[in-house]
């Protein structure tokens, strides 16, 4: 390589500004990235296999250049090894090996490398944004409380929270949320239940009696089903027991204690009631719609015109809070929560054509409803648009049988938000994120790799600029002497910062190799984006005084001097490959 007239170091600062377009621009006109790219974004997301990416070249290709690998392409026992162990484990390769970017790698499918190799879900991921594949969270013990409710200026309120996601022993999700419903005749007596709001029947029938002090604050609440009070708990605090329904993989199901928390009687926090003089101005708003019945007939319901979801969400479903359309009757009777008839609207977005949406009636706590059904499909403004597939604006009335009885419920039509919708959550979960896997994310993989390949271009690699690229981009990850070493290019950068010969010093064993750069590479002088450039254009200015040939990017065995024993390049980290190529 002759020293060239136009400065490699004023090409570097200048490419450094806008690497990313260029790689993009380069991955363009160069026929083989084009290619690469095109296959691995039509094939990715079908491949659930180690076996499967192996035998589809171009995936991997684009796999191993955007991790770095590129010099593993011909070693397959190596790649199957990093895909089918547990990266977590002391004695899978990637672990043992210490090698930062084999360990990132066999981390991206930790889900094959946990699963002997496969897995149901492909672990390449075709969101936009995020690279996490699943998440599993602890199972929910409390949901916690904070509602105002209105106030003791008026009788017969209600008050509905947002649901809040709860999860079960197996981190199956579960919307959860609670109805209030004020007594009659005492404006300081509220019956509270909380509900399945998926409409799935998972939370037991459920029902107590709150009741307030003068003040607004907490008092005393007693399960209706026993006529027991809920004593406080070690805390002070008035908690709830409802049951979960979990089912299992054979069809059985097991129940899991969820705590309400109320909070403390007597105290301002957890769920109070409103000043009286205030009315309902400073009270909670209520996030969910309920059925009302008309004066004169139990039977006949009304939907009041609702917003299901958005026009531009998926999996959307909208359960109405549970109605009890006898509650008048019920209450002098003193019916049980178990013996009522609740009712509730369920409509459940298209997952084929997201624009329609079903509903019919059902009973949240799981009372067997025989009802009658309707699709509604909206326009791009969210209105309706279409009725059970005919342009009409005519909603048709529901109709349901429980325990021998029709109801009819009368629909209001609903409408979609062109926003996002924001709900006032006032139940928390105490469920935290137990473990996260994450994945391979196909747009972040497709930029990685073409960077990749335009800094293994020829017109940068001639000058040196790919690799000092490659290095500021790296570097900043890198924190120690083994993770620098494991990187051939990283490794090459500073062999002739520290003034040797990396063709020289390849040949040189490992020890040697520590020995001599031990000293001559200082971690702390490489902390900032700043160091970590000007160590990148000192190592561009002795490729001017000291030209090296461009060669193929050297592999792992080039770089540590290895031989072509079996074990192959695993062998330099001491540690063995089980799989066979």
């Amino acid at each position: 390589m002759s020293i060239s007239s136009v400065s490699p170091i004023a090409t570097y600062v200048s490419a450094i500004k806008n690497e990313t377009t260029a790689a993009e621009t380069y991955a363009q006109v160069d026929s083989t990235t084009k290619l690469e790219v095109a296959a691995f974004e039509k094939s990715a997301a079908s491949i659930t296999s180690a076996d499967g990416l192996l035998k589809n070249y171009s995936v991997l290709q684009v796999v191993l250049g955007a991790y770095g690998l590129s010099s593993l392409a011909g070693q397959t026992a190596v790649i199957k090894d990093l895909l089918t162990q547990d990266p977590t484990s002391s004695t899978s390769l990637a672990k043992s090996s210490g090698n930062a970017a084999w360990l990132a790698f066999a981390d991206a499918f930790k889900t094959w490398g946990q699963n002997k190799g496969s897995s149901t879900v492909s672990p390449f991921l075709t969101d936009a944004t995020s690279d996490v594949l699943s998440t599993t969270y602890t199972a929910t013990k409390t949901l916690s409380v904070s509602s105002i409710l209105p106030s003791a200026s008026a009788t017969g309120q209600t008050y509905t929270t947002a649901p809040v996601t709860t999860y079960d022993a197996n981190s199956d999700a579960h919307q959860v949320a609670l109805k209030w419903t004020q007594d009659s005749s005492n404006p300081l007596s509220w019956t509270v239940s909380a509900y399945d709001a998926d409409g799935n029947a998972t939370i037991d029938t459920n029902a107590y009696q709150v009741l307030f002090n003068q003040d607004g604050t907490l008092a005393s609440a007693t399960d209706m089903s026993t006529g027991k009070a809920v004593a406080a708990d070690t805390a002070g605090t008035v908690a709830l027991p409802i049951s979960l329904n979990i089912m299992q993989s054979d069809g059985s199901s097991i129940q899991q204690s969820i705590n309400l928390n109320l909070g403390t009687p007597g105290g301002t926090s957890g769920v109070t009631m409103a000043p009286k003089s205030s009315g309902t101005s400073t009270a909670s708003p209520s996030q969910i719609v309920s059925l009302t019945s008309s004066a004169d007939s139990s039977t006949t319901l009304t939907l009041p015109s609702i917003t299901l979801g958005t026009t531009s969400g998926t999996n959307q479903t909208y359960v109405t809070a549970p109605f009890d359309p006898n509650e008048a009757t019920d209450d002098a009777n003193g019916t049980s929560a178990a013996n009522r008839t609740t009712l509730s609207v369920k409509w459940v977005q298209d997952t084929s054509s997201p624009s329609t949406w079903q509903a019919y009636i059902i009973d949240p706590y799981g009372t067997q409803v025989t009802s009658t059904t309707f699709s509604t499909t909206f326009d791009n403004t969210g209105n309706v648009m279409q009725v059970n597939g005919q342009y009409s604006h005519d909603i048709p009335a529901l109709q349901a049988q429980v325990n021998g009885v029709t109801y009819t419920v009368n629909v209001q039509p609903p409408n979609l938000s062109t926003s996002p919708l924001t709900q006032n959550s006032t139940l928390t979960s105490d469920s935290t994120v137990a473990s996260t896997v994450t994945g391979v994310n196909i747009n972040t993989a497709v930029s990685q790799f073409e960077l990749s390949q335009y800094e293994n271009s020829t017109d940068m690699q001639d000058n040196g600029v790919g690799n000092a690229l490659y290095f500021t981009r790296k570097m900043s990850g890198v924190t120690t002497l083994a993770q620098l070493m494991s990187d051939p290019t990283l490794l090459k950068v500073a062999e002739t910062v520290a003034g040797y010969d990396p063709s020289v010093f390849g040949t040189l064993d490992y020890d040697q190799q520590v020995r001599m750069l031990t000293n001559k590479v200082d971690f702390s002088k490489l902390s900032t984006p700043q160091q970590i450039q000007q160590y990148a254009e000192r190592y561009l200015a002795m490729l001017q005084v000291n030209p090296q040939t461009p060669d193929k990017p050297a592999t792992m065995l080039d770089l540590y001097g290895g031989g072509s024993s079996a074990e192959g390049i695993a062998a330099l980290f001491g540690v063995n490959t089980s799989s066979s190529s």
